[in-house]
């Protein structure tokens, strides 16, 4: 029998040899066509699939807005009974900024508006901050500064970026302060001083302390006590007598007085005009000076708002803070909103 006619045997060495051959050549086949297919060029637009653009740096700005307040009551010049306050306001902004840049932060615009910025003396820090752009006074009304901020990646701490100056004349204060001098007896005067928490103001007063000075012409210091209020102290070194409020809620109001004797002078001098009845008042002035702080509102108006460069894209995370020191000299004599 010829080997084309034998029949099938498994186990015989020529069939084996033939099917290694065909698994040999199937697997350097395959092999070919994922090299062929490894070789060959991407589609079109397959490259912006896998890797698209970018997105814009997140930005995270933390500003905080400070001012150091000294006013001054003065007498409106209507004939409404309102009063008004000279203020010297000193500012400053402090900004800390965070980036997913790695290699640098990404610089931002801070735009300053509000009716007082035509007011306002700002000084740029120009290695962190510079003026761009000035529209402050357009017919009186509010104008906006605009400043390009970039503080290098090596700032990782708050810095201040400017600082500003004003000084104006203003009813929009955060107390409201009444304070007077009354005869109880026909030689005791009783000198109070009442102080409200405006309802405007963002939240609580506090380190709130009241100074009333003693005039020594005209009440004996050496006879006087504290009747109303805590924490009331007499200095007849000073000649003052003062109060240490502390924290004023928001809304809400303290009575402080305090009674003494008078001069020989001044009790001569009301027992002759009897029938004066603003004379006591006239005659018994007593300066009032108020401390208190904020950590929560600003006395002035200006806003703040930091925005992208054009050109410059960003998401941007704005916090701000604000804060002020507040000290106010008054006299008694009706109120005055300061």
């Amino acid at each position: 029998m010829s080997r084309a006619e034998s029949p099938f045997d498994p186990f015989d060495a020529s069939f084996d040899d033939g099917v290694a051959t065909i698994r040999s050549k199937a697997s350097r086949a395959s092999r070919s066509t994922k090299s062929k297919r490894a070789k060959s060029p991407a589609p079109e637009g397959a490259a912006e699939q896998s890797n698209p653009r970018a997105l814009p740096p997140r930005l995270v700005v933390r500003l905080s807005l400070h001012e150091e307040v000294s006013s001054t009551a003065v007498a409106s010049p209507d004939d409404e009974g309102g009063s008004l306050s000279q203020l010297s306001i000193e500012g400053k902004i402090v900004a800390k900024v965070e980036t997913s840049n790695a290699k640098a932060n990404t610089p931002f615009s801070l735009e300053i508006s509000g009716a007082m910025v035509s007011l306002a003396n700002i000084a740029c820090h120009n290695e962190l901050c510079t003026l761009v752009d000035e529209d402050a006074t357009v017919g009186g009304t509010i104008g906006t500064i605009r400043c390009r901020v970039d503080v290098p990646k090596s700032v990782s701490s708050p810095r201040e970026i400017l600082s500003y100056s004003m000084n104006v004349c203003t009813q929009n204060m955060p107390i409201l302060v009444q304070a007077k001098c009354a005869m109880v007896r026909s030689d005791v005067c009783r000198i109070s001083v009442q102080i409200r928490s405006n309802l405007s103001n963002v939240g609580d007063l506090s380190d709130f302390a009241v100074v009333v000075a003693i005039p020594p012409t005209t009440i004996r210091g050496e006879t006087l006590r504290v009747t109303r209020g805590d924490r009331g102290v007499w200095d007849s070194i000073k000649r003052v007598v003062s109060w240490k409020v502390g924290r004023l809620p928001h809304g809400e109001s303290r009575l402080m007085s305090a009674e003494a004797e008078v001069s020989e002078g001044v009790a001569r001098l009301l027992r002759d005009n009897p029938f004066s009845p603003t004379l006591a008042e006239e005659t018994l002035r007593c300066p009032v000076l108020v401390r208190c702080s904020s950590e929560s509102d600003q006395v002035s108006d200006l806003a703040l708002k930091v925005t992208a460069l054009e050109g410059v894209p960003a998401t941007i995370v704005e916090h701000q803070a604000r804060s002020y020191q507040l000290l106010h000299r008054a006299g008694n004599g009706g109120v005055e909103k300061i």
